[in-house]
């Protein structure tokens, strides 16, 4: 009888039971204690391998805090999540400014007498008052310190969640009794029961069975390590077969894997384009920032004749303003917000999301690569017929023989629970020596007494040293109809040092079949179509697998071949020209994504087994099934928590969005910096070191054009497949309406300098300076959303409305005046317009100047 241990306080244990807040109180409890009174020199127990620890000694062990339990940083805490939310440099440098302005408007502003903003002797020594109005920008930023701390909180806690149901289970010899726990529920001496396909949760010593272990996540050693009685297990290592019960001596901390602080056992992150493209320009732009703001300051002082009140309050107005203006306020908590968003609706679709920035990376991917078993098929199989061989061996009940296998191999694969199905697993032959199963072997032997001599079991091609042609043909025919198969074989003596004693007679061949996915043909189609290639890669026959493809729809199933003996150069060679692999090897698997990488292709790999995890580890994107050995969840980005297939639509659709919307939404926040950047820099050389906008200027501009359709942009569905290199595609939006800004503000600066159209007056400039901004970035936005539909159109005509409303009856928030000239108003209609036109001009320049770049690289 199994039950389901609870016996031990650790948090994840009783996730389900307790609520948060306790939770973290035990967690920080647990750590001081450990910290205060660090276990040493603890009374040890030996306990019986048939009745494991009692619950008395179990007690004693949890009170002196010897429990397997290690503090994960799987996900941030809520104080870092605050953290790194509100102490940003950005934010820093808003909260300093805010606080400039404020003494400014409070201290500063009071003490300048009035001339110096109605009419001043000097005209040029006019100042805009600075209003309250100009304090507005930190309304924005602490929105979006509210967006991104909630929406990552969301997230944290759909994590936590989906972290209890996909977490690894261990079962332990407790009062005589198999419990099932958590690995944080072991305790120092427990009694641990070993099975093929898991995870080896603590150090300890085997003490009865043989299993070979893959301690490839340690040592970096691929080929299985056979353990016998005696030998040390190590915490990470994975079981590849074979069954056991192990001695824990080392919890937590004093684990192996844990003392080396070897992160291998860790799935790697991916080399997202999209982080690391904002991460470099959020880089280049607070260089930018530093270098400008210095330049400007600079240049102003040079310009002013004294260093009066007035003087200071003109150089802190102009100079906030541009600093402001060159943050991109948003921009990375957005593509950040987009993917938590995607992070939160793929939970609901039974998908956990282990790394944020893998949802991009299967969003990109153009070659997937698939296990049969456990993906196309659904991991079950079936005997379908077992076909006798003609030989000269003792007479045997081969029902009784293979029953009697069964039991001595003690595997839980599917195919040995089909066989069980069929044969039954009984003891009636006492085995003497078992070679378990292993994926480099492909075979598994049983020596019995009675002089029945040995039994091998495994692929007919590595088990049979010399097939002839009619049993050859006998196998092709029913691997060419999508059956697995089996040889039975025989040899005299018994099991030496892993090897077989001799050659192998074959006794009888038996047949399988797996049973495909219903999903899998449609999921397959909608990749094809997708523009995905498909490759399968199995340890099967490749006549099987390739059988099994056609069936589900994989295109090229026809290209197959078997990587049996082929030497790593020949892989590479294959990888260019089949698409089924079979026989093939965990070395192998790992070789032909790394070809598939180096061809320049961005590759996704599922898996469900030990031997997939190198591979999967390599991939630019992995995917488990949770169905799957916990071996391969604990390396892969994303676990498909109901082993469904067709789930994985849904995570690029999810991707496409979050990039083609982030994409669009950045060229917006971008629009405005470079074109800040660009002003700030012609400021500096002909403008004396004046900007043209304060921090009230623009702030229609930051929430009807940037903010409120950044945000909604970013939520919108989009199908669309990823076009282009994501660094260049905003550049390029953003710096063609940026452009088209600064030859529209650098007009109105000549026709002021010759005097034309009436623009002396310092506040009419300004006005038609923003104006100049406000019908750039409209007339971006317009083309940005095109195609139109009803979203995109109500959120246009929505925010173009409102922004005329509020420069209609509240000019004064943004330091505007009202235009009396109707040239002006001319000049206005004939920006807006021009604004679209050489936005689409300069759109096209770059975009044939980067494929003429392209071609002559």
């Amino acid at each position: 009888m199994e039950t389901m241990g609870s016996l031990a306080p650790i948090p994840e244990t009783v996730f389900t039971n307790r609520s948060r807040r306790s939770i973290n109180a035990y967690k920080r409890k647990f750590t001081k204690t450990w910290k205060k009174n660090p276990p040493t020199n603890p009374e040890r127990f030996k306990p019986n391998l048939e009745t494991g620890l009692t619950a008395t000694q179990v007690k004693s062990r949890i009170d002196s805090c010897l429990v397997n339990y290690v503090k994960r940083g799987t996900t941030k805490s809520v104080g870092a999540i605050f953290f790194t939310n509100i102490f940003t440099f950005y934010n820093i440098l808003a909260l300093i400014i805010g606080a400039i302005l404020i003494y400014s408007i409070t201290v500063l502003q009071p003490s300048i007498p009035a001339e110096y903003f109605d009419s001043p002797v000097n005209p040029a020594d006019k100042i805009t008052p600075i209003s309250i109005s100009s304090l507005l920008f930190l309304v924005i930023f602490g929105a979006n310190m509210a967006i991104g701390i909630i929406q990552e909180l969301r997230a944290k806690f759909t994590i936590e969640k989906l972290t209890l149901v996909a977490s690894s289970r261990v079962t332990a010899w407790r009062e005589g009794q198999k419990q099932v726990l958590y690995p944080a529920d072991l305790v120092l001496d427990d009694i641990v029961v070993l099975a093929a396909g898991g995870q080896i949760q603590a150090d300890g010593v085997l003490m009865e069975g043989v299993v070979e272990v893959n301690e490839s996540l340690l040592t970096g050693e691929s080929v299985p390590v056979q353990k016998k009685p005696g030998d040390r297990l190590l915490a990470g290592s994975f079981v590849v077969s074979g069954t056991g019960k192990y001695y824990v001596d080392k919890i937590g901390k004093d684990n192996y894997i844990q003392s080396i602080a070897n992160n291998a056992g860790r799935y790697l992150a991916p080399r997202s384009e999209l982080f690391k493209s904002l991460k470099s320009i959020i880089k280049v732009i607070g260089g930018f920032i530093g270098i400008l703001t210095i330049a400007l300051i600079a240049t102003q002082l040079i310009t002013i004749t004294e260093l009066a009140p007035h003087s200071i309050l003109k150089i802190i107005s102009q100079t906030s303003g541009a600093i402001l203006g060159m943050i991109p306020a948003g921009m990375f908590l957005l593509s950040s917000m987009a993917l938590m968003v995607g992070v939160i609706n793929l939970s609901k679709e039974n998908t956990w999301v282990r790394e944020l920035y893998c949802i991009e990376m299967l969003a990109r991917v153009d070659t997937l690569c698939l296990d049969k078993t456990g993906t196309i098929t659904d991991g079950t199989m079936k005997v379908t017929d077992v076909v006798a061989i003609k030989n000269d061996g003792k007479k045997m009940d081969f029902k009784q023989v293979m029953s009697s296998m069964l039991y001595a191999l003690e595997d839980n694969n599917q195919t040995s629970l089909a066989m069980k199905d069929y044969f039954g697993q009984e003891c009636i032959y006492k085995a003497r020596k078992v070679l378990p199963f292993s994926s480099s072997r492909k075979m598994s032997a049983v020596t019995f007494g009675s002089g029945l001599g040995t039994f091998v079991m495994g692929a007919p091609e590595f088990i049979f040293n010399d097939l002839s042609s009619k049993l050859n043909t006998v196998i092709t025919k029913f691997s060419s109809q999508g059956y697995r198969v089996l040889g039975i074989g025989r040899c005299t003596g018994e099991i030496k040092d892993d090897n077989l004693p001799g050659t192998v007679s074959p006794i009888a061949l038996i047949t399988l079949q797996d049973n495909i996915r219903r999903e899998a043909p449609q999921t397959i189609k909608w990749f094809a179509d997708n523009g995905v290639d498909i490759r399968i890669i199995s340890g099967d026959n490749p006549i099987t697998v390739s059988e099994v493809a056609r069936r589900a729809g994989v295109v090229g199933s026809e290209k197959y071949i078997s990587l049996h003996g082929l030497s790593n150069n020949e892989v590479r060679t294959a990888a260019k020209e089949y698409t089924i692999f079979g026989r093939v090897t965990p070395e192998q698997k790992l070789l032909l994504i790394k070809e598939f990488k180096n061809n320049g292709r961005m590759v996704a790999m599922t898996g469900d087994g030990v031997n997939d995890i190198m591979a999967l580890r390599e991939a630019d994107c992995s995917i488990a099934m949770a169905s799957g050995s916990e071996a391969a969840r604990n390396v892969s980005q994303l676990v498909l928590l109901d082993s469904n297939f067709s789930s994985m639509p849904k995570v690029v659709l999810e991707g496409r969005r979050v990039v083609n919307n982030v994409q669009k939404s950045s060229s917006l926040f971008l629009f405005k910096t470079l074109l800040t950047i660009m002003l700030t820099i012609a400021c500096v050389f002909i403008n004396n070191g004046s900007y043209f906008f304060d921090t009230a200027n623009l702030l229609i501009l930051e929430m009807m054009v940037i903010g409120i359709p950044g945000f909604m942009l970013a939520l919108e569905r989009n199908n669309q497949q990823i076009k282009g290199k994501f660094m260049f595609n905003i550049i390029k939006t953003s710096f063609s309406a940026a452009a088209v800004a600064v030859i529209f503000v650098s007009a109105l600066l000549i026709f002021r300098f010759f005097d034309i159209f009436n623009l002396q007056d310092p506040d009419i400039f300004s006005t038609m300076t923003i104006y100049a901004v406000l019908t750039t970035g409209f007339a971006m936005l317009f083309r940005m959303i095109k195609p139109f539909n009803v979203f995109r159109g109500i959120m246009y005509v929505s925010v173009f409305v409102i922004s005329l409303l509020a420069i209609c009856y509240f000019p004064d928030m943004f330091h505007m005046v009202a235009l009396t000239n109707e040239v002006h108003y001319l000049m206005v209609m004939l920006m807006a317009f021009m604004g679209y036109a050489l936005i689409s001009l300069f759109d096209g320049l770059l975009s044939q100047i980067k494929l003429s770049t392209g071609k002559n690289q």
